[in-house]
């Protein structure tokens, strides 16, 4: 814990020294909101999963807004999504090309397809308006044997819809902490990983606006009074 209070500062919702004591604001912290949604959450076994999911990739989407520095720009790209996403895959990927400021690919897009393993966006233009910018395809998972979603972007799917003269980051948010050793060895080879620690971090001294963040807050608040009826 006082790993986490040094490395986290305000985002972490206890702070650690002579004892432990927890932060007056912890209810609205993100890294108390992420705890709730992790593999051993008590209460995870009552939560609405598609629910929770959608609470996972809006703390994703607002956490990767700061990973490219200032400008940086994130979408929902999961269904449903309040960003706008239109339903139809198709005309989804044509929105995201749109929003990014790049051509579509022009490969095939499959009509069952629904968002191609990707559940946020993230990327950051540069002020001179080239192409060859940044961009993050983010995977969210709550499953607790997440080591195989590592694998659902596939980058010579999304290089045939997007057109990119730089391949895009992967990375795979999860509510959990992965522990430093093979695991973690084994996921950070194949993609940039988002665990509760690094999400909650990259929102750490941000004051700015987070509109998505409201939902995730009031859900929040109605699970705690949940955990506190269960003590």
């Amino acid at each position: 814990m006082r790993r986490r209070a040094r490395l986290l500062g305000s985002a972490y919702p206890f702070m650690a020294g002579a004892g432990i004591a927890a932060r007056q604001e912890a209810s609205e912290r993100v890294w108390t909101a992420l705890l709730l949604l992790s593999g051993d959450s008590p209460v995870r076994a009552s939560l609405d999963i598609t629910a929770a999911a959608e609470h996972l990739e809006r703390i994703t989407a607002e956490s990767v807004r700061t990973l490219y520095g200032p400008g940086t720009s994130s979408v929902r790209f999961g269904w449903p999504s309040e960003d706008g996403r239109p339903a139809d895959f198709s005309e989804a990927v044509q929105w995201l090309a749109q929003r990014i400021g790049v051509p579509t690919g022009g490969a095939y897009w499959p009509p069952h397809m629904k968002d191609g393993g990707v559940d946020v966006v993230a990327w950051r233009p540069f002020p001179d308006g080239r192409s060859g910018f940044p961009v993050l395809l983010a995977q969210c998972t709550l499953e607790k044997d997440f080591a195989h979603k590592a694998a659902d972007i596939d980058l010579r799917l999304w290089s045939g819809w997007l057109a990119m003269d730089v391949d895009p980051a992967t990375a795979l948010a999860i509510p959990d902490v992965v522990p430093a050793g093979e695991e973690w060895n084994r996921l950070a080879a194949r993609t940039v990983v988002l665990d509760r620690i690094r999400l909650a971090s990259l929102l750490a001294g941000d004051e700015s606006p987070r509109p998505r963040l409201e939902a995730v807050f009031s859900w929040l608040e109605e699970s705690l009074r949940v955990v506190r009826e269960m003590t």
